[in-house]
């Protein structure tokens, strides 16, 4: 079950919203036979009172101008108080100036007003297929112990060695014994990118790129060798086609 969340304060476009996903093919022809339901919030203070309560959503359909709390304000907090980091933001608005202030709370898309129901159904299929390849398990063995991990979960795999470091965002890291190459080849997912040789990032957890380095959402600096920074940057700008 998908959990998407919407949160404009005009209620007719939150009724187009809802008529476009129920119309959409994108559920219907999952990968995976995904169903979804759907929770309306007419401003972001409401949304935040969901948070607060400990709701999640996997996606939102957020308008950013919003009175009080704008649609951007209310990003941050997912991604900064509630620590929301794979959740799947698609902003709605009227205006494309907003571009360069969006990524500063990774959306995954833009939906321009008024909304054009192809254009919809198209983002929509893109989200729900990185939501189920983010929803597939990795399996890692410790000693004689064995941890399922979803793979959105994942921030970064890190190799030391022999020692394999497993970086995520719910619970604790996990270190165990493995060869680098084989477990690396286990990520291949587009949203996984080897940015060093010691190193496999999830792009949904990248605060910030800076040519030598990227931030993670767990604060921690990954390096980015030289003959990677360009396929990493490229990747980077275009997350939310992945």
């Amino acid at each position: 079950m998908i959990a998407i969340a919407i949160c404009d304060d005009d209620i007719a476009v939150i009724g187009q919203i809802e008529h476009c996903i129920a119309k959409s093919r994108a559920f219907p022809e999952s990968q995976t036979g995904s169903t979804y339901e759907s929770e309306a919030f007419t401003s972001g203070e409401e949304l935040c009172v969901a948070l607060d309560a400990g709701r999640y959503f996997d996606l939102i359909f957020m308008d950013i101008e919003m009175e009080r709390v704008d649609g951007i304000t209310t990003g941050q907090l997912l991604r900064e108080k509630y620590g929301h980091d794979s959740t799947l933001l698609i902003y709605i608005s009227s205006h494309t100036k907003y571009h360069g202030r969006l990524f500063e709370v990774q959306p995954f898309n833009f939906i321009q007003k008024p909304i054009d129901a192809s254009d919809f159904a198209r983002k929509l299929k893109q989200a729900v297929t990185k939501i189920e390849r983010g929803n597939e398990v990795f399996t890692v063995k410790k000693g004689h112990e064995l941890f399922n991990v979803r793979k959105r979960d994942i921030i970064s795999f890190e190799s030391k060695g022999h020692t394999m470091i497993l970086s995520i965002s719910r619970g604790e890291n996990i270190e165990y014994r493995g060869v680098f190459k084989t477990e690396a080849a286990r990520l291949t997912d587009s949203f996984f990118i080897q940015p060093h040789a010691a190193f496999v990032v999830n792009l949904n957890h990248v605060c910030s790129f800076h040519g030598t380095h990227m931030i993670m959402t767990d604060g921690s600096l990954v390096p980015v060798s030289r003959q990677k920074a360009k396929d990493v940057k490229r990747a980077f700008m275009y997350l939310g086609e992945v």
